[in-house]
């Protein structure tokens, strides 16, 4: 054998070698089968006080938030220019936002010593108040670096549908970290402060209304 087929017989050997390595390398490696798990994030009541001392207690209806075109779901939504949403790809919320500011505004309600008892949208009968909210802009600014939220909200007579009160909630909120864990702390202290206004909104239009029904309680008869 010539010195010549002994170096084309341990190339080949060399290159088989090479090949199995890697063969053998691809197979321990780990296969992706699904996408990453969804991280989900909840936004929860705050914890706020309304003082209305001279409020007699009432029983308000808190219906379902109403929601704009693309707030519907779980999705959270950042936006890198204007015009333009998008959503993360790995997180979401564990509900759809505007039905867990219902749920926050009903809590922190039913939390206040003014207010006797707070129904739902399926519950009638002894509710005299509606606080009725719609979710305008829930939005995470990554030019601004901060997270926008809007909520228009009314008070209403239930016996014959007269407007007590009407407020607007539009705030901004910085954020910490420009991911989805820091979009949803922004948005939970937006929504302590939205409800905060909720509850002032709310009990100031209340007392309005009683004080001037016990000023016409106690006006004297001037009818002959």
């Amino acid at each position: 054998m010539n010195k010549s087929s002994c170096m084309r017989r341990r190339l080949v050997r060399a290159t088989l070698g090479g090949l199995c390595a890697l063969s053998l390398a691809a197979c321990a490696l780990p296969r992706v089968t699904q996408r990453p798990a969804q991280t989900e994030y909840r936004l929860l009541p705050p914890s706020v006080r309304q003082d209305a001392a001279r409020l007699h207690p009432v029983v308000l209806r808190v219906g379902g938030v109403g929601a704009a075109p693309g707030l519907g779901g779980v999705a959270m939504l950042y936006s890198e220019q204007p015009l333009q949403l998008m959503p993360y790809r790995d997180s979401r919320w564990v509900a759809p936002p505007a039905d867990m500011i219902a749920s926050a505004l009903r809590q922190a309600l039913a939390r206040q010593p003014w207010v006797a008892a707070v129904q739902g949208d399926a519950m009638s009968g002894r509710a005299g108040w509606s606080v009725d909210c719609h979710l305008d802009r829930l939005e995470h600014d990554v030019y601004a670096r901060s997270v926008r939220l809007g909520l228009s909200c009314q008070l209403l007579d239930v016996r014959n549908g007269d407007l007590a009160a009407a407020w607007d909630f539009d705030a901004s909120h910085g954020v910490a970290r420009q991911d989805a864990a820091g979009y949803a702390q922004a948005t939970q202290d937006l929504l302590d402060r939205a409800v905060s206004m909720a509850l002032r909104h709310t009990a100031r239009a209340l007392l309005a209304v009683q004080e001037s029904g016990a000023a016409r309680a106690v006006q004297p008869d001037r009818a002959r």
